[in-house]
């Protein structure tokens, strides 16, 4: 097949077919009777991985943490987003803000870990900022010991660059280049699917954190379709069996996906509260989603759980489980065992994951691995996650 490709940008149309090649671009948009999966460079290629991040992830809604990581104000914790560095921080004002983890003189870093700081201050030569990003004083800027001492900030040449960020019931969303639709627009799809549930009413309850020798990509690719579910998940395999599967479907740019289980367990339904007034229709149903391009958010009766994975070189990926629970099950003593539980159960059917995810990674290292034959059933909304890395790269 032939691409139309006039309605995209030609630079990156170029680039993209210099990286993938011209077959595997052709590839990317086939039907899936007929497509392979991305070419082994979109999984090893340093240049693929920046225009991921160039223009993916810093194009787009990207999961920054939970508000609950940052109770206090002056507390702040570090992500990086498409390649910049920035700081979490909730301010004096109780107001959460992303500021980027540069200072303004000579580009150090401000600060690498979790901590909690009442001035942001430049190790290298102490220029302090307030938590709000504006600047406070530039010590013997003009000479030995005439310092310059700021109020009310510097402006744009002198505070910290800031961020857009949204918190939207305890989920922190952060959009570096600042041009995307507001976040309530980008969740509608999701939440369309989701009235029934009342999401005021979820609480963090904690998060792992995992470290994989993959691309980050093949996470989705394996979180999206249950076709392996039989061979690697034998608990989630007699939890929801495969006759209650199906392959899930895109709308807009949200995943989709559920199913009825035939009966609660401990970790998915059982000894922890629901949502409140949840129909009985829905009592018995997981969903999962994927808002992409990382944001993974699993539903059931007792929880909404969250995978996001961060790239850090192509195979290399930082992940993060995070768990929200109803009310106070998310930290009450009462609700501790099944709490405790639920996470276990996470942390256990993740690491299932995560072997088979570095042997995926491995394989893409054999010229004679091709992307590989789709199953129609099962794969069509996988196929689809790589047609859309490539149009946002490109359009």
């Amino acid at each position: 097949m032939t691409v139309n490709t006039a309605q995209f940008n030609s630079v990156y149309v170029d680039k993209v077919k210099h990286l993938l090649g011209e077959q595997g671009f052709e590839l990317t948009f086939a039907d899936i009777e007929d497509a392979s999966g991305l070419p082994n460079a979109a999984y090893w290629s340093d240049d693929w991985l920046k225009l991921e991040q160039e223009r993916v992830f810093q194009r787009s809604w990207v999961f920054a943490g939970a508000a609950a990581e940052i109770p206090n104000a002056g507390d702040m914790k570090t992500v990086e987003i498409g390649g910049a560095p920035l700081i979490i921080v909730r301010g004096s004002d109780n107001q959460i803000r992303a500021l980027h983890n540069v200072c303004r003189h000579r580009g150090a870093k401000l600060i690498t870990e979790p901590c909690r700081k009442s001035v942001l201050t430049c190790p290298y030569h102490r220029w302090s900022y307030g938590l709000d990003g504006k600047i406070i004083s530039r010590p013997h800027f003009f000479g030995p010991d005439q310092h310059d001492v700021i109020k009310g900030g510097g402006g744009p040449k002198l505070d910290l660059v800031e961020a857009r960020c949204e918190n939207w019931n305890g989920c922190l969303f952060v959009n570096v280049s600042g041009d995307v639709e507001p976040l309530e627009d980008w969740l509608a799809p999701m939440l369309a699917r989701t009235q029934n549930y009342d999401f005021s009413s979820i609480r963090w309850a904690g998060k792992l954190d995992f470290e994989i020798e993959a691309n980050w990509k093949l996470v989705y690719e394996n979180y999206m379709e249950g076709y392996h579910v039989f061979a690697v998940h034998p608990r989630l395999l007699k939890f929801a069996p495969m006759n209650v599967r199906w392959s899930g479907e895109w709308t807009k740019h949200v995943f989709y996906n559920d199913y009825i289980f035939p009966e609660v367990e401990e970790g998915r339904g059982e000894g922890l509260p629901g949502y409140p007034h949840l129909p009985e229709e829905d009592a018995k149903r997981g969903l999962w989603f994927l808002c992409f391009p990382h944001f993974a958010a699993e539903v059931y009766p007792d929880q909404f759980t969250l995978l996001v994975s961060y790239p850090v070189a192509p195979n290399k990926t930082r992940e993060e489980l995070h768990v929200f629970l109803i009310g106070e099950a998310a930290t009450a003593d009462e609700y501790k065992e099944p709490r405790e539980a639920l996470i276990k159960m996470w942390d256990d059917l993740n690491k299932e994951d995560i072997g088979m995810l570095e042997l995926l990674q491995q394989g893409r290292l054999s010229p004679a691995y091709d992307g590989g034959r789709l199953s129609p059933h099962w794969e069509g909304p996988t196929h689809q996650f790589g047609r859309r890395i490539v149009e946002k790269i490109i359009t």
